[in-house]
């Protein structure tokens, strides 16, 4: 009788012992707004029973999971209400088209050549039947008897163009591993030019027929161009331009991403910098900006959610910050294609000196926005990120179930709701700072698996206590 008590006792042991981590292990409340990382504010628009709000940064960088399933919004009591999500349009296109324009030689001596083109006229001349633009130094213009010619750029003629210009492609070949600036300027009449944009290109490799490395898209923030010329000029480097590619558009931006600060992370060397992401949220480029000035970097972008996964590439451009002509340019964002990973890797081209300190980092979005009912009294609180849902179900309704007679696209014709990121509660911490902490991945085995093994420890512990308390007991009997 007595062997079976302490069998008995000693399964019940062992079973409380494993129930302790699965006991610890429960999720967080989803409808309880206390369980979230971060509450805010909301001010509904007056007498809108449909509403939309736009998401706040400070939501974005807290949420962990990619569709966006831990996100609720409260009314007064406590009570979630229904909602729907839906993206924001950043741009509403009535028509785009592509025009091609061949490029014209700007020839000079190689005097101006190292001298550059700043402050210097053109003008055009026929040659053989071949237009050519002639560099004016001084009122003097340089002719063919004048000494060797070098083609110091080249100019398009974009006086035709009547609609605005959203971007430019060049079409040129790069010399091999050398990094080239190329300034776009326009001017209405080849005497005063006006910059217009720069990038960086860069071909990594002989076999590639194209730049590997840069934005090769340069911005040109729908500008008017009829009755412009654009001079392109990229200093000693041997490149052929034949032409551009101008991209044409009536479109009007109308939502720019999300942008979240990071705080600046500890560089491992010059060549690698690594940094955990605290949350699931896709990611849709990041702003990489180097330390000090005339600094060039050819960099590779890769994540992984884990330390059991192998690295995978997001993106291979080259970021730079460079003095022209007394005003900086700085690279663009680089594009990540909307990775939603815990890890990141930037890693600097080993032929290059790398970075001399941390680069400065931010975080870009692609905006989104709920549309809800506003049930209940206010006010209203927006709830953002409970911790381990990475697979907790959404509350999101279909757009077609919240608004009655649905059209595509109608949501943003609703009212606005404000958000008051300012007055923002947030669990564990404040405001003030970056947005995201620019922290190390953890090494070794995570906090929670830490946790649940600990539990898991005193359990058997416990269970071996009790056991030789049942041993002992049964010796004494004996």
């Amino acid at each position: 009788m007595k062997t079976y008590q302490y069998a008995r006792l000693l399964a019940l042991a062992f079973s409380a012992g494993l129930a302790m981590p699965l006991l610890a292990a429960d999720p967080p409340d989803a409808g309880n707004a206390k369980s979230y990382a971060v509450r805010i504010p909301v001010t509904p628009a007056a007498d809108a029973p449909l509403q939309r709000l736009l998401l706040p940064a400070e939501a974005l960088v807290r949420l962990q999971s990619a569709g966006y399933a831990d996100l609720r919004l409260f009314n007064a009591a406590g009570q979630p209400v229904p909602m729907a999500l839906a993206s924001v349009p950043t741009q509403t296109a009535t028509q785009e088209n592509s025009v091609k324009l061949p490029a014209y030689p700007i020839l000079g001596a190689e005097s101006a050549a190292a001298a550059g083109l700043e402050g210097l006229s053109l003008r055009i001349e026929e040659r053989q039947g071949k237009r050519v633009v002639q560099l004016n130094t001084g009122g003097a213009t340089t002719t063919a008897a004048a000494g060797p010619q070098k083609v110091l750029g080249v100019l398009l003629d974009a006086r035709k163009l009547k609609e605005p210009v959203a971007a430019m492609t060049l079409d040129a070949d790069l010399p091999v591993g050398q990094p080239v600036t190329f300034n776009v300027q326009a001017s209405k009449d080849l005497k005063s030019w006006r910059p217009l944009a720069g990038t960086v290109l860069y071909r990594a490799d002989a076999s590639a027929s194209a730049a590997s490395l840069g934005d090769s898209r340069l911005d040109l923030s729908m500008a008017d161009l009829k009755d412009h010329y654009l001079r392109i000029s990229w200093g000693a480097a041997a490149v052929t331009v034949r032409g551009a590619t101008l991209l044409t558009s009536q479109s009007t931006a109308v939502r720019q991403r999300v942008s979240a600060s990071m705080a600046a992370p500890a560089l491992a060397n010059a060549h690698e910098l690594v940094f955990a992401l605290p949350f699931a949220t896709p990611v849709a480029a990041l702003k990489i900006a180097p330390q000090g000035s005339n600094v060039l970097v050819p960099i590779r972008v890769l994540g992984r959610n884990n330390r059991e996964q192998p690295w995978a590439l997001l993106a291979t451009t080259v970021v730079y910050r460079l003095g022209t002509a007394g005003k900086e340019q700085a690279s663009g964002p680089v594009e990540i294609g909307g990775a939603s990973v815990r890890e990141v890797k930037i890693e600097a081209d080993a032929k290059t000196p790398g970075f001399a300190a941390a680069p400065e980092i931010a975080l870009q979005f692609e905006p989104a926005q709920i549309v809800f009912l506003a049930s209940g009294q206010g006010p209203f609180t927006l709830a953002a990120g409970l911790a381990g849902q990475s697979g907790a179900a959404g509350a999101f309704l279909p757009m077609a179930s919240l608004i009655p007679n649905y059209q595509p696209s109608q949501e943003n014709t609703l009212p606005l709701a404000q958000a008051d990121v300012a007055k923002a509660d947030i669990t564990g911490g404040g405001l003030g700072g970056p947005l995201v902490a620019g922290s190390t991945p953890g090494d070794g085995i995570p906090t929670r698996s830490l946790v649940l093994w600990g539990i898991l420890l005193l359990g058997v512990l416990a269970l071996a206590g009790m056991a030789w308390g049942l041993l002992k007991q049964t010796k004494k009997t004996d």
